[in-house]
């Protein structure tokens, strides 16, 4: 095999390729077995690669928390313990065969003189509860205990723990799912999440609007408010359906706002007078540098930024009859959705973009490294300088708002609903495509470079 990747077993000439992985010594009493391994139900090797890296980190994550156990860490070992008994964590008395075989695990990992005083205090008549049993017991296996006997508390830390590591391991995507946690915890502390109430989310709303949360004090708009709660309203939900807790998610619903409160700043679509102002401000890309590469691609595709600034060397196929880009997932830049992974035709001023990005890139992976490495795709720093500099040369939008003004000029030429959709991402509608399965890119370009016409 030309390509050595660690931890692939090519079980035969003609299956899938598998994942096999030695446990560490010290670890073998927890997984319960020397080894890990299973199909990876693929034979093409990138795809494999990208699987292993995705297995590689979630064992260490474990194995790491088997080893330094944290509260939110153990709780999800826990869950997991369960399940593998065949126990469902969200119901767990709906099997009581496996729970007793589970309460047998429990007394096995007793310390026998332990055991012995347990044996002691029944025959005299005292009861033994948890607070005898909890402190000798690993942490994982205690945390399993408490979700079979519905006694575990979730703190809010460990809820976010949880929800990020089910969610993402992009850094920008990390930062977001973080940062409402960071802002409820400071405010009103590190509770049980059955122990938040309504009045705490009030007040919480009302610390984001009045800007308390900020070093500078500035105030955010109803509409980043809602953002902000998004995740907090998941990972609760997340949380109460893992560990079957029966208790209210407060995030649900409607958030009482003030009329007071200001909305969203809209940000609008991309005009023909700067998309005009922003073309003869670059000038000649084979001059220019990663960033002004950046925006002629995303005008000329109307792809997300993240996207872009996320693109890998081997993603750009400019040898093709159609040069295009190809949009995937990565655990340095994720997508949006499943229907956000997608081919995107290069018009000639894009193709002339992307050229020029990776002659700049010099041998890096990456097509803008200065952005993104294998520890994540900072998109936002990008946005930062970008929409900077569109306001230094007289334009009042966002890199954004050329994502909506590809869908205006699409829409101006009578594109057809579905090869927006192709073109942009968007899940599909229950229209009929015409033009069958995967839009032919000879057959997007088409569409892309009529809406061109409306910027040149």
């Amino acid at each position: 095999m030309a390509l050595d990747i660690r931890y692939l077993w090519p079980r035969s000439d003609t299956g899938p390729f598998w994942f096999k992985r030695k446990v560490p010594k010290d670890l073998v009493p927890a997984e319960g077995k020397t080894w890990i391994q299973f199909s990876l139900k693929t034979r093409d090797l990138k795809v494999a690669a990208r699987l292993i890296a995705q297995h590689v980190r979630e064992q260490d994550r474990q194995w790491q928390e088997h080893r330094n156990p944290t509260r939110a860490g153990s709780a999800e070992l826990g869950r997991r313990m369960l399940e593998d008994g065949g126990i469902d964590p969200a119901n767990p008395k709906a099997d009581e065969f496996a729970v007793d075989l589970f309460y047998d695990i429990v007394e096995e990992q007793l310390p026998a003189k332990v055991r012995q005083q347990h044996w002691e205090a029944s025959q005299l008549g005292i009861p033994v509860t948890h607070k005898d049993i909890d402190p000798h017991l690993p942490p994982v296996t205690r945390a399993a205990l408490q979700i079979v006997q519905g006694r575990l508390e979730l703190l809010a830390s460990q809820v976010r723990d949880e929800y990020v590591a089910a969610k993402t391991d992009d850094a920008q995507s990390v930062k977001s799912a973080t940062l409402p946690f960071q802002y409820l915890i400071k405010l009103c502390g590190d509770k049980p999440i059955e122990k938040y109430r309504p009045q705490d989310v009030t007040a919480y709303v009302q610390h984001l609007l009045d800007g308390k949360h900020s070093d500078k004090g500035k105030g955010i708009s109803k509409t980043t408010v809602t953002r902000y709660v998004t995740p907090l309203r998941a990972a609760w939900a997340m949380a109460m359906r893992r560990h079957g807790l029966k208790i209210d998610n407060v995030w649900a619903g409607d958030l009482d706002m003030p009329k007071s409160a200001r909305g969203a700043v809209k940000r609008g679509s991309f005009t023909q007078t700067d998309y005009e102002k922003l073309f003869a401000a670059i000038g000649d890309i084979a001059s220019q540098d990663d960033l002004r590469c950046a925006l002629v691609i995303l005008a000329d595709t109307g792809a997300r930024l993240g996207e872009v600034i996320g693109l890998r060397v081997s993603d750009c196929d400019l040898k093709a009859p159609v040069p295009y880009i190809r949009i995937e997932e990565y655990a340095s830049r994720s997508v949006k959705t499943e229907h956000s992974e997608r081919d995107v035709p290069l018009t000639p001023r894009a193709l002339q973009a992307v050229k020029r990005a990776l002659e700049l890139a010099k041998g890096s992976i990456y097509c803008f490294p200065r952005y993104t490495s294998d520890e994540g795709c900072k998109a936002t720093h990008a946005s930062n300088t970008l929409n900077e500099w569109l306001r230094s040369r007289g334009i009042e939008k966002t890199c954004h708002s050329m994502r909506h003004g590809m869908r205006d000029r699409l829409r101006a030429v009578d594109a057809p609903q579905d090869a927006v959709e192709a073109l942009q991402g968007w899940a599909k509608s229950a229209m009929s495509s015409e033009y069958g399965d995967g839009h032919e890119l000879e057959k997007l370009l088409v569409w892309l470079e009529k809406g061109m016409d409306l910027a040149r």
